[in-house]
């Protein structure tokens, strides 16, 4: 797809800022102030580092600095210019040709074609559970008819299918087809998601498929804790950070865990999370009784078996036929976007954007101009549950809705039935761009999406990407294990209620991470006074990391935020980046501070 070097520099400036982090964490500021200077070489609107430096020089007594680096920071946030880019001589100045408009149509490949008798041999192998996953459809996906045969037979797999094709089920019907005829006990399923949004979802629509089967599914995130430690549900539906704290603090409970599902894999692979996830699947196979098979789904992507391989073991690769056409247009203003959406009388859209505050600017700003107040829905991670599931309820029950969202709600929430994607924000991958517009016309055979691109070589890009996507074409962004993570996976594991011996540690990294990488993060955190050896030489956690809190199992990237209640009824309304000025943005709304 070509060279990207700004996504290239911000990725890189992120690397950079999380080494940074995690050496503030242990204890070495004057690292920490090098790798946040570093990164903002690398991208100096890196707003994350600016807050940092502003942080750590206020801190020193720094305040010349300390006000240069908050300015920084709230001119990355605003997308204004910086002072520190170099000005660019007259006569060495690129003349940028304008974006285009660009209004075209492409084909989706071979149809996923009907197949009554693959249909009938599935059933043959899914007979105690086809009624409650299959009943109410007129037939299979092709995906579903595919990975029946190879999780009924217990290999590791990852799935390949578009949005929308029907991944849920194609895993968790032969999962608990095995659930009750081998008689699992307990806990014994974990379902992964990226994000809350997704797992609040699924832990309902799972419920209606599970409950006439006797099978009882919970729900553990950073928004709800249902799992009963006593008596423990079948299924678990997770993220990777409330997964984390409950092999912390309670390893005991995935004793008799004999499948994991990692849901939309392609979302965290290639970032700390990811890495984060492949601890975490280690650390369950080191506890479990019995062998715990791995099942990943995943959007299309360039290396499949590499991207399975970091994660599990010997698996098969099933991947579904066909892929649906795109109706797109390229268009240079968000103002001719919405425009296409209302002369086309549709009703309903999602307008992505990359972070919350884009959201909120957009939702409180200029999309007010085009629509009117009531229609306007925001959804983004930093919002309280309560907040994003009524956009959630509006997008499935009224009659006219636009949120603007992030990737909260790129993959499977279900919101009902969407005219239009419009990008208003280029994506860091083309996974996620085909994840966006997939989220437009699910029961339709094309999808109907409209992109913002403010130069010629951004319409140039979103060509070839739409292209791509709908030939399968495209590539993952992988990289290899980011040691940052095994700062962050120490301290969560040595957390724990036992502790752990050298060599226990090192079979845990063995083939991601050297002997003596490890060895260095552990002398370092135990220097820092974050770790400390027993006298039985085994390791443990000292009550300065304990101190840590939830921090402790986060490798998501970002600054410090505060929660937001609203004085007169005491309602939790979400979160706000510091540092925070006295009239801000959240839920689309303007807010005034009125007690800190």
């Amino acid at each position: 797809m070509g060279y990207d070097r700004d996504a290239y520099q911000r990725n890189r400036a992120d690397a950079l800022f999380r080494m940074g982090f995690h050496s503030e964490v242990i204890g070495r500021t004057d690292e920490a102030v090098k790798k946040y200077e570093n990164a903002l070489q690398a991208y100096p609107a890196h707003y994350e580092s600016h807050v940092q430096l502003g942080r750590i020089f206020r801190k020193k007594g720094q305040e010349e600095k300390a006000e240069h680096h908050d300015e920084m920071a709230r001119r990355s946030k605003a997308k204004l210019p910086l002072e520190v880019r170099r000005r660019v001589p007259s006569e060495e100045r690129i003349e940028i040709s304008p974006p285009r408009t660009v209004d075209r149509s492409v084909t989706g490949g071979v149809e996923d074609l009907p197949d009554p008798e693959g249909d009938a041999r599935t059933k043959t192998l899914l007979p105690l559970v086809w009624d409650a996953f299959y009943g109410r459809f007129e037939g299979l996906r092709g995906i579903q008819r595919l990975a029946a045969p190879v999780v009924m037979d217990g290999q590791n797999a990852l799935i390949i299918s578009s949005t929308a094709g029907g991944k849920t089920e194609a895993l968790f019907a032969p999962l608990v087809q095995r659930l009750i005829v081998e008689g699992w006990k307990g806990l014994s399923m974990i379902y992964v998601s990226p994000t809350k949004a997704l797992a609040t979802d699924i832990r309902g629509r799972l419920d209606q498929m599970l409950r006439p089967l006797g099978v009882r599914a919970a729900l553990r995130s950073g928004d709800r804790k249902e799992l009963d430690r006593d008596n423990p549900q079948d299924v678990l539906v997770t993220t990777p950070e409330s997964l984390d704290s409950l092999l912390s603090h309670a390893p005991e409970t995935v004793r008799g865990v004999r499948a994991i599902v990692l849901d939309e894999l392609h979302m965290v692979d290639g970032t700390y999370r990811g890495d984060q996830l492949r601890v975490l699947l280690r650390r369950i196979a080191s506890l479990a009784s019995g062998t715990v098979s791995v099942y990943a789904a995943s959007a299309t992507v360039s290396d499949p078996l590499g991207l399975a391989g970091r994660y599990m073991v010997s698996p098969q690769i099933v991947t579904s036929p066909g892929s649906r056409g795109i109706d797109y247009r390229i268009v240079p203003s968000l103002e001719q976007a919405t425009r296409v959406f209302r002369e086309r009388g549709l009703k309903k859209c999602l307008i992505f954007c990359n972070t919350p505050e884009e959201v909120e600017t957009l939702a409180h700003g200029e999309l007010k101009r085009y629509f009117p107040a009531h229609v306007l829905k925001v959804h983004h991670g930093k919002l309280e549950a309560s907040r994003r599931q009524e956009a959630e309820r509006a997008l499935r029950l009224d009659d006219r809705a636009v949120c603007v969202c992030t990737s909260t709600l790129e993959v499977g929430v279900d919101i009902g039935d969407i005219d239009m994607v419009i990008l208003a924000n280029r994506p860091r991958s083309v996974a996620s761009i085909a994840q966006r517009i997939g989220r437009a016309n699910r029961r339709e055979e094309r999808i109907r999406t409209v992109a913002v691109a403010r130069s010629s070589a951004e319409v140039a890009y979103y060509e070839k990407v739409f292209e791509a996507i709908v030939r399968s074409r495209y590539s993952s962004e992988a990289r290899s294990f980011d040691p940052s993570v095994a700062v962050q996976q120490l301290l969560s594991m040595l957390a724990g209620p036992e502790p752990r011996t050298i060599d226990e540690l090192r079979v845990l990294f063995r083939g991601i991470l050297t002997i003596e990488d490890l060895g260095e993060i552990i002398e370092h955190l135990s220097d820092g006074g974050w770790t400390e050896r027993r006298e039985d030489e085994r390791w443990t956690a000292t009550g300065k990391a304990r101190e840590l809190g939830p921090k402790l199992y986060s490798n998501i990237p970002g600054s410090e935020s505060i929660a937001v209640v609203e004085m007169e009824t005491d309602v939790p309304i979400g979160n706000v980046a510091l540092p925070v000025d006295n009239i801000f943005i959240l839920g689309g709304q303007a807010w005034q501070v009125r007690r800190r």
